[in-house]
């Protein structure tokens, strides 16, 4: 036996006293599983695991399939790809033992969260200025206002405080929990509904004005944009008018597939202009305005107020889908539009 073999058989050796355990956290995103799945394989080859081809096939598969799943649970699912030694007495020797399960949160889940771990305010300190420019436009005394997505009443509090007669709409237990206790201290009459917009049925011809604000980002279909019009456009009086933030493409931006499941893993769920236009057709609403709220904000909130949050920057202007220090192709807008 020449020294060659005899190293090899000693890499046999080096290879039974070598370990490696640990996991990678994927975002479940379909159009990037077999992306995810290359990366995978790359690590397994670094730590010398050759598997047959109908092992990466089943592998493959399995993968595929976990990440749909997640996905179509919910953007925030993430798949957990883990792997360690079957014996640690035999090191890397007899191959890794692999694990690979979705982890599935919802949007209460992450508001939860948020609230356990970040200091001060969630959404800002200040009301959204598009939000008073429009109440002191309308210029009716006291109005009834619907908040969608109350959130802890960045805009709620300060509406009611006004003598509005608000009524707040928000999905987290959390939130809706802050939010009367809020309103309790203050004396602040505001009615305070946990509830999912989409499965509620609106009062109709009852609102002067309809704030939905950070909500459609949410959203995962253009069904849901248009039954939130809908509802809303039956429920506003004739007159009255919705306020909602969206994040809108430029006019020649076709968004793919993957990054349109993106956007939705990014808080940042998209639609192009013309889908608008289709969520609106042929309901009783007129468009009055399309403005960048990350320029209206900036420029009308007081500058102790800006930017709201130290997120805010880059998640209006479309970085969090496209982090770069350049223009992005997606931005959020204010839409203001009047029920004819």
């Amino acid at each position: 036996m020449n020294i060659s073999s005899y190293e090899k058989l000693a890499l046999t050796k080096v290879k039974s006293l070598t370990a490696a355990r640990g996991e990678l956290v994927f975002p479940c995103v379909p159009h990037l599983a077999d992306h995810f799945f290359q990366q995978i394989q790359n690590l397994l080859l670094a730590l010398g695991q050759n598997l047959k081809p109908q092992e990466l096939q089943s592998l493959r598969t399995t993968l595929h399939q976990r990440i749909q799943e997640g996905f179509s649970q919910s953007p925030h699912a993430r798949l957990v790809f883990q792997y360690e030694p079957p014996d640690p007495t035999v090191g890397l020797t007899n191959g890794l033992r692999i694990r690979m399960n979705t982890q599935i949160l919802t949007i209460e889940d992450k508001y939860t969260r948020w609230v356990q771990t970040r200091q001060g305010p969630l959404f800002g300190s200040h009301p959204d200025a598009k939000v008073m420019a429009v109440v002191q436009e309308l210029g009716q005394q006291p109005l009834r206002i619907l908040d969608v997505g109350a959130g802890t009443g960045r805009n709620t509090l300060p509406l009611a405080r006004l003598g509005h007669q608000v009524t707040a709409i928000e999905l987290a237990p959390v939130f809706v929990a802050k939010l009367q206790e809020s309103a309790q201290a203050e004396g602040l009459g505001i009615e305070v509904q946990q509830a999912d917009i989409l499965k509620t049925t609106l009062p109709a011809n009852t609102y002067d004005l309809i704030i939905v604000v950070e909500v459609i980002s949410h959203f995962r279909s253009l069904n849901q944009v248009r039954h939130l019009l809908e509802n809303s456009s039956q429920a506003l009086k004739v007159g009255g008018k919705i306020l909602f933030s969206a994040f809108l493409t430029v006019d020649n931006f076709v968004p793919t597939a993957m990054v349109r499941e993106v956007a939705e893993v990014a808080w940042s769920f998209l639609v192009t202009p013309g889908e608008l236009q289709e969520c609106l057709a042929g309901l009783p609403l007129a468009i009055e305005s399309n403005e960048s709220a990350y320029d209206y904000e900036r420029t009308f909130l007081p500058p102790a107020a800006w930017p709201p949050t130290k997120w805010f920057v880059n998640w209006s202007t479309g970085r969090d889908v496209f982090p770069t220090t350049g223009e992005t192709p997606l931005s959020l807008r204010w839409i203001l539009a009047r029920r004819l």
